[in-house]
């Protein structure tokens, strides 16, 4: 049953720019122990095959085309008025799940989600004519463009955003659009072969709609050849009672172009994100590119498993970074100047503010030397600034604001002065000690040091293990060959080592002032079976539900899992096929294609969220298994989000129990939030932090950026 909806109009307040910092480059201090036992090289995976083990979702089938004339280098559809589209009254059918509201009609405070990343309604690669903004009979927004095809063999006008497909009525016909959630709807008139089976149904972004034509269900004029009248609108804009309610489309950013009104309708000029004008429309002018969406090329050095732009070795410490303790977490990159924080508030990022002039590039603090992490040290339940610099261990406080107070020196040591080196040294930040204040973990080149947390310092560390070193006599372990996380493998409060060697998985326990002698725990996931860091990640965490940390680990065949026993771990099991590097699990290379966990669907055991080349993935943990491989959206493949320049994290950013997908694009910060049973359409919650020189320059091998909780 669908429901109907008058039409209605309204005004787009102007979104408040987002400054950006300096991307430059600089450098600042820290480690020094040396390489693991004797490991055996990784196999090399398949060459760059595609990781889709399973159908895209969403319908995209390819309309009959017929011949239409091809315009000139300037066209005009339409006399100079503003009748071009429907002028009939409409209502607009809409399915009950729709999240545009059907009452009240008329709302006295604006409530809508962030606008959508709207792309350009034809293919990528190929050339249209476009117009300036134009009006849609409402009398109050020109909030419609219109786009041409130069041939007839590429009229397919396609979905500029996903959502859900519905009728637009009138005394006469119909016509489609696409609700895009927040209440953010895209319309498209004058198509031919417009897909009526799609109505109800979720589409992607970029799937074909129908044909662009010169027809006239509701009313206006036909212009002088084929086009399609793309019309944006926001159902939750308070507008004057029988006015339509379309934005004004002035400002909105399609693609990688930002259209700003001239005076005349259809007049108006198109500029790229750097701001040069790539188009000057008087009516419809040709032409613009739709983009192919291809990110640069190049990247980080330091292995990112998981593709959230924090490398390996500074991700084993769990990063918190919601500053003022909301629940909401927020945003921290550290820039050329210093870090910067912005503010989540569930619907979108506020502007960068620069929290404290340290810690930046420009200061000396580089990535590859320097592992800086944000998580609360001191116990106030605000996160602080923990940063390994060359001197020893850095710590600004934090405010429970946007600011940190001045760095301090909290501990001379586990700096790259005195040798630690990152690759070759992990240092983790966990509470050890039970006294709910998180110590420094570090792996040298003799064994295991820990640095006790007083509250305002760490203690002078002392050699808590001479295993799991990277010296000769420690064993030989090294980062970049042999992962170490300090979980709590006994269940009695204290964590204790957990380390991939040659030979399998060893296990420290932690006796509260030191570590036992560590013993094998499972002959598997070592170098020596050719497990290797990059292609082959393995994490140890509770994915069972029952309290117990397991081994999750990514083979060549699939997903394997060790489950915790209280006292160790038992004998791998296969949970999935897919996500391997394998033909048959879908080639997935680990510094291609990103591989993480979360819970998506709020049942409170964690997912596999895979980023394949031209979709998202995500299989569904049943507690004893993971379920099928589907695709949860087209967006976010590594064919547009480049590893090692676009991350991807997978957190809970609205507070609903389930984790969306943070991207850090070229043109800023891009969420997409979980349904539950899919991720919603990409919508833009900041124009900064992102890798274009117009949203700041922000590189992942200088500045490291997370949205954590």
């Amino acid at each position: 049953m669908l429901a109907s909806l008058p039409l209605s109009a309204g005004t787009l307040p102007e979104p408040s720019p987002t400054s950006s910092p300096s991307g430059a480059s600089g450098a600042d201090g820290t480690p020094t122990p040396t390489p693991d036992a004797s490991p055996t090289p990784t196999p090399e995976p398949p060459a760059d095959p595609t990781p889709a083990p399973s159908p895209s979702a969403g319908p995209e089938s390819t309309p009959e085309i017929s011949p239409s004339p091809s315009p000139s280098s300037e066209v005009v559809p339409e006399d100079d008025h503003e009748h071009d589209g429907p002028t009939l009254p409409l209502t607009r059918e809409l399915p009950p799940d729709s999240s545009v509201p059907v009452a009240p009609l008329r709302l006295t405070v604006p409530q809508y989600g962030p606008q959508p990343v709207f792309r350009l309604p034809f293919a990528p690669g190929i050339r249209w004519g476009a117009s300036g903004s134009h009006s849609d009979s409402d009398g109050i927004n020109r909030g419609a463009i219109d786009f041409s095809p130069l041939s007839s063999k590429d009229r397919a006008v396609r979905t500029v955003a996903a959502g859900t497909v519905y009728r637009v009525r009138c005394s006469t016909g119909w016509f489609l659009g696409v609700d895009h959630g927040g209440g953010w709807m895209s319309e498209y008139y004058h198509l031919t072969n417009a897909k009526s089976a799609l109505v109800g149904q979720w589409v992607e972004a970029g799937t074909t709609i129908g044909t662009a034509g010169q027809t006239l269900p509701c009313g206006g004029t036909p212009g002088d050849s084929a086009h399609v009248h793309l019309s944006i609108l926001n159902a939750a804009l308070d507008v004057p009672s029988g006015k339509r309610k379309y934005v004004s489309v002035s400002g909105i950013q399609f693609d990688n172009y930002t259209l700003r009104d001239s005076s005349g309708a259809y007049n108006g000029v198109w500029r790229n994100l750097q701001g040069d004008v790539v188009l000057t429309a008087r009516r419809v002018t040709c032409c613009l590119t739709a983009s192919s969406r291809v990110g640069p090329t190049g990247g980080s050095t330091l292995p990112d498993t998981d593709g959230n732009g924090i490398d390996d070795y500074s991700d084993a410490t769990a990063w918190d970074t919601d500053l003022n303790s909301n629940g909401l977490p927020d945003l921290v990159a550290f820039g050329g100047s210093g870090a910067y924080t912005a503010f989540g508030n569930g619907r979108g990022f506020t502007s960068r503010q620069l929290g404290l002039n340290n810690f930046g590039t420009s200061k000396g603090w580089q990535r590859s030397t320097h592992p800086r992490m944000v998580l609360d040290v001191t116990g106030d339940g605000r996160p602080d600034i923990v940063g390994f610099g060359a001197a020893g261990v850095s710590v600004a406080t934090g405010t429970g604001g946007s600011t940190f107070n001045a760095a301090r020196s909290w501990v001379k040591e586990f700096g790259t002065d005195q040798g630690w080196r990152v690759g070759v040294h992990q240092r983790i930040v966990v509470d050890v000690t039970g006294d709910g204040r998180p110590d420094i973990v570090g792996f040298g080149g003799a064994g295991v040091w820990v640095a006790r947390n007083t509250g305002s310092s760490f203690a002078k560390p002392a050699l808590w293990s001479r295993e799991m070193g990277s010296s000769d006599a420690a064993g030989g372990w090294v980062a970049s060959r042999h992962p170490r996380y300090v979980v709590d493998v006994t269940g009695d409060g204290r964590p204790d080592l957990v380390g991939f060697g040659a030979k399998g998985v060893y296990v420290a326990r932690n006796t509260g002032s030191g570590f036992a002698p560590m013993t094998l725990a499972v002959a598997e996931f070592g170098t020596g079976q050719g497990w290797g860091v990059v292609n082959h990640p393995r994490r140890v965490m509770d994915i069972d539900g029952d309290g117990k940390p397991d081994i999750v680990a990514f083979s060549a065949r699939g997903v394997l899992v060790a489950r915790g026993t209280g006292s160790g771990f038992a004998q791998p099991v296969r949970w999935t096929s897919a996500f391997g590097t394998d033909a048959a699990s879908g080639s997935w290379r680990g510094n291609v294609h990103s591989r993480t966990f979360a819970d998506v669907n709020g049942d409170g055991r964690l997912d596999i969220v895979g980023f394949g080349s031209t979709r998202t993935y995500v299989a569904l943990n049943r507690g004893s298994s993971f379920g099928p491989s589907t695709v949860w959206t087209t967006n976010f493949g590594s064919r547009e989000w480049t590893p090692g320049w676009m991350p991807r994290s997978v957190v809970d950013v609205n507070r609903d129990g389930r984790a969306d997908i943070v991207g850090f694009g070229r043109d800023g910060v891009q969420v997409a939030l979980s349904t539950g049973s899919r991720f919603g359409a990409a919508t833009h919650w900041s124009d900064g932090f992102g890798w274009d020189s117009s949203a700041g320059g922000w590189r992942v091998w200088g500045n490291p950026r997370a949205v954590a909780f």
